[in-house]
């Protein structure tokens, strides 16, 4: 087994995560004070943080944003330098690297390039899907040969997040078919309003948040590679 450095894993996970932390509180707090409104995840898109502006009205998110999804990129392809013969893992490794890419662009590819937009959002959904079932499979194929329990804990815990994107990208209401509320104003005006949940929104937003699950069980599959 190689001689792991795990410290370096660790570091690199728990670095990307806060960075993320980071980025999602300064970006919404910059969104509430540019347009007055308090930034929602269930009905609000994840490039609506940096709606109809340059990158540098959200300098400090944006930075925090890129730096952890680069961290992310580093995290994932660390584990080259160890292991190079494991097909799965090494599938897994290149899944969370194309991950990390794809989080980085759904954030700046707005709806108004829809058929860009999409074409991101389905790879997005694919390797936000193949990340964890690619784990849970390197964690089975691995406790085949030594039986090690810790092993079928991490499988369990992948496949059933691969399993819950799954059902919701098969989701039959998944659209960019919005349909808005009609409401009327004090002076008799019709208006529209956002719907308090849009679930093509929100489900951008589950592959997002959901990356440092992935990160965290490809933490421990590494530990538990060379226990």
């Amino acid at each position: 087994m190689p001689n792991i450095h795990y410290g370096w894993f660790i570091g690199f996970a728990a670095s990307s995560i806060l960075l993320f932390i980071a980025y999602f509180f300064l970006s919404t707090y910059n969104y509430k004070k540019r347009f007055e409104n308090k930034y929602d995840v269930k009905s609000f898109f994840p490039y609506e943080l940096n709606y109809e502006s340059k990158i540098t009205d959200n300098l400090l998110g944006n930075i925090a944003l890129i730096l952890s999804m680069l961290v992310s990129m580093g995290l994932f392809g660390l584990g080259l330098a160890y292991f190079k013969t494991n097909g799965y893992l090494i599938a897994t490794i290149i899944a969370g690297i194309v991950y990390s890419i794809l989080v980085l662009g759904i954030h700046f590819v707005p709806l108004k390039l829809l058929k860009f937009h999409f074409v991101v959002m389905i790879i997005l959904f694919v390797a936000a899907i193949f990340t964890p079932m690619a784990l849970g499979l390197t964690s089975f194929s691995v406790y085949q040969n030594t039986k090690n329990v810790f092993l079928v804990v991490i499988m369990i815990i992948s496949f059933i997040i691969g399993l819950t994107m799954f059902a919701f990208v098969m989701n039959p209401k998944l659209s960019f078919n919005i349909k808005m509320k009609v409401a009327v104003d004090e002076q008799g005006n019709e208006k529209y309003i956002r719907p308090n949940f849009i679930l093509v929104a929100f489900t951008e937003w589950l592959m997002v948040l959901l990356l440092p699950a992935s990160q965290i069980l490809y933490c421990l599959l590494i530990i538990a590679l060379t226990a």
